[in-house]
């Protein structure tokens, strides 16, 4: 799987509640995944596996980058 996480992302200060608001319900559906396979997540692994669902969310680019941001300081 390619890493789809953003080093060198920025935040949007008028994009920050409403990344962190995405943000957070794809950390719900990921950590729904991995109970229901039972699987152990690294961060790394669970920022990867985040920025690979920001990637393939139907969001314009600007809170996409925002995204990546919030992601990152996890």
């Amino acid at each position: 799987m390619a890493n789809a996480a953003k080093k060198d992302a920025k935040i949007t200060p008028e994009r920050l509640e409403e990344a962190l608001n995405v943000r957070d319900r794809l950390i719900i559906e990921l950590l729904v995944k991995v109970l229901d396979e039972k699987l152990i997540i690294e961060r790394p692994v669970l920022r990867e596996r985040l920025g690979n669902l920001v990637e393939l969310a139907d969001h314009d680019a600007e809170l996409k980058e925002t995204l990546h941001a919030v992601i990152d300081k996890l």
